[in-house]
């Protein structure tokens, strides 16, 4: 997928002959073509060797005996009708997707609205049971990764109250609190999400937007939030997050970092995949440090550290001072 959309856009043409303009006729053709769009490029040349010519699609599990189920497996008689559902929905919309990443990079905007007339979001609040899958398919990922987390980041330990926004249904609280008693938790994300949240020690569920207003606390954790948004987004976020913070206070991002050079090792060609994927799906992209940065600096953080990583994703840290 991204090798042919790679093609269409005459990306390695334009690589062999650097003297030439930067943008290739295909694109400047275009009557809605906006050059901003154009910095996902050097990305999907780093995915188009990455992986096999197949589609890779994630999994939902079941946490209870620890079985993970990919798309397929979904489709398979005996699956609950909400999770054949989703199953189908993944093949589909990446079937659909496939044709359309070359028009993802042409063309601002979110691709999955022009396929389908509403986000990814307003497609997963619209169902219930489509919440649910995803839902379940996010605590078994938080799972595995916080218990993870808690062992090599010892952020946490000097915590009183953590704000975990866009939390689903409290896993990471839960995980953090098991392992430091002393906090308490605020698992932040939409009313529909929440509304069905399973009881925690020491976490409240509470609903709200996020792009509205954060609830306060010692720490705000934001797990994998901000690849899904664009920089427009993400500041407007991250200025909610700043006020709902004390002096001191500090945010914590968790998520991929991209390389300033592309390499060929495993974690680059991970968050190269997941750029094309949150380009495609989400409007969102992967990120550089320095761009981690600058979307802090915008919001008015005035610190900034990458302090740990685990699974493919780095923990950060900016602290706001007033």
């Amino acid at each position: 997928m991204a090798l042919d959309a790679a093609i269409q856009l005459d990306l390695f043409d334009i690589i062999a002959r650097p003297a030439l303009a930067p943008y290739s006729p295909l694109l400047i053709s275009r009557p809605n073509f906006q050059p901003a769009t154009t910095e996902q490029p050097p990305c999907l040349i780093a995915c188009s060797g990455c992986w096999p010519p197949t589609l890779c699609l994630l999994s939902v599990s079941k946490l209870e005996d620890g079985e993970l189920k990919g798309v397929m497996d979904l489709l398979r008689r005996g699956s609950s009708s909400s999770e054949m559902r989703m199953g189908s929905h993944l093949l589909s919309f990446g079937q659909s997707l496939a044709n359309v990443l070359k028009d993802a990079i042409l063309e601002a905007g979110n691709l999955s609205e022009r396929i389908r007339g509403k986000s990814n979001y307003e497609f997963v609040v619209s169902d219930p049971e489509i919440i649910r899958v995803m839902c379940d398919g996010m605590k078994a990922y938080s799972t595995v990764f916080m218990r993870e987390v808690v062992k090599v980041y010892d952020g946490f330990s000097s915590l009183g109250l953590i704000v975990d926004v866009g939390g689903c249904t409290g896993t990471t609280l839960a995980i953090i609190i098991a392992e430091y008693p002393h906090i308490k938790g605020i698992n932040f994300d939409l009313p529909q999400v929440v509304q069905n949240a399973p009881s925690y020690n020491g976490v409240e569920h509470v609903g709200g937007d996020m792009f509205v207003e954060v609830p306060k606390g010692d720490a705000i954790l934001l797990k994998c939030i901000l690849h899904n948004w664009n920089d427009e987004k993400c500041i407007e976020l991250l200025k909610n997050c700043y006020e709902a913070l004390p002096d001191k206070g500090k945010l914590i991002v968790m998520d991929p970092i991209l390389p300033t050079i592309p390499q060929t090792d495993i974690h680059t060609k991970y968050t190269s995949g997941m750029d094309i994927i949150q380009l495609m799906t989400l409007d969102g992209k992967e990120r550089t440090k320095d761009e981690f940065e600058a979307l802090g600096t915008k919001a008015r953080f005035t610190e900034f550290k990458v302090v740990g990583y685990v699974y493919g994703i780095w923990i950060m840290e900016f602290v706001k001072s007033v």
